[in-house]
Protein backbone atom coordinates (compact mmCIF):
# COMPACT_ATOMS: atom_id res chain seq x y z
CA UNK A 1 0.00 0.00 0.00
CA UNK A 2 3.06 2.40 0.87
CA UNK A 3 4.24 1.77 -2.43
CA UNK A 4 0.73 2.76 -4.68
CA UNK A 5 0.82 5.98 -2.25
CA UNK A 6 4.35 6.87 -3.65
CA UNK A 7 3.36 6.06 -6.69
CA UNK A 8 0.54 7.90 -6.91
CA UNK A 9 1.96 11.11 -5.36
CA UNK A 10 4.79 10.83 -7.82
CA UNK A 11 2.38 11.17 -10.77
CA UNK A 12 0.59 13.90 -8.87
CA UNK A 13 4.13 15.94 -8.49
CA UNK A 14 5.14 15.21 -11.78
CA UNK A 15 1.49 16.38 -13.78
CA UNK A 16 1.64 19.98 -11.24
CA UNK A 17 5.35 20.30 -12.40
CA UNK A 18 5.33 20.11 -15.93
CA UNK A 19 1.07 21.20 -16.78
CA UNK A 20 1.05 23.83 -14.03
CA UNK A 21 -0.50 26.71 -15.86
CA UNK A 22 -2.78 24.73 -17.89
CA UNK A 23 -4.05 22.77 -14.31
CA UNK A 24 -4.81 26.61 -12.93
CA UNK A 25 -6.42 27.94 -15.96
CA UNK A 26 -8.32 25.39 -17.52
CA UNK A 27 -8.34 22.14 -15.40
CA UNK A 28 -11.18 19.69 -16.81
CA UNK A 29 -10.47 20.83 -20.36
CA UNK A 30 -7.11 19.93 -19.97
CA UNK A 31 -7.64 16.50 -18.60
CA UNK A 32 -10.62 15.79 -21.46
CA UNK A 33 -7.46 16.45 -23.72
CA UNK A 34 -5.89 13.40 -22.66
CA UNK A 35 -7.19 11.65 -25.14
CA UNK A 36 -5.95 13.46 -27.79
CA UNK A 37 -2.62 13.48 -26.38
CA UNK A 38 0.75 12.85 -28.76
CA UNK A 39 3.54 13.08 -26.48
CA UNK A 40 6.04 11.03 -27.76
CA UNK A 41 3.94 8.97 -29.31
CA UNK A 42 2.76 7.50 -25.92
CA UNK A 43 -1.23 9.21 -26.64
CA UNK A 44 -3.27 9.48 -23.65
CA UNK A 45 -1.52 6.87 -21.35
CA UNK A 46 1.85 8.95 -21.41
CA UNK A 47 1.22 10.11 -18.04
CA UNK A 48 1.55 6.41 -16.51
CA UNK A 49 4.70 5.96 -18.67
CA UNK A 50 6.14 8.52 -17.33
CA UNK A 51 5.10 8.47 -13.67
CA UNK A 52 6.17 4.93 -14.14
CA UNK A 53 9.87 5.86 -14.89
CA UNK A 54 10.22 8.43 -12.79
CA UNK A 55 9.46 5.48 -9.65
CA UNK A 56 11.37 2.94 -11.44
CA UNK A 57 14.07 5.39 -11.27
CA UNK A 58 13.72 6.16 -7.55
CA UNK A 59 12.87 3.12 -6.46
CA UNK A 60 16.63 1.65 -7.48
CA UNK A 61 18.34 3.34 -4.70
CA UNK A 62 15.38 3.15 -2.08
CA UNK A 63 15.89 -0.78 -3.44
CA UNK A 64 19.46 -0.81 -2.66
CA UNK A 65 19.37 1.22 0.61
CA UNK A 66 17.06 -1.24 1.95
CA UNK A 67 19.42 -4.30 0.66
CA UNK A 68 21.95 -2.84 2.75
CA UNK A 69 20.09 -1.72 5.97
CA UNK A 70 19.42 -5.62 6.23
Amino acid sequence: MKELYIFISTFLVLSLLMHFEKFLSMPIEHIKNLTTAGAYGLGSIHPLVFTLIIYLLLWIPRGIYKLIKK
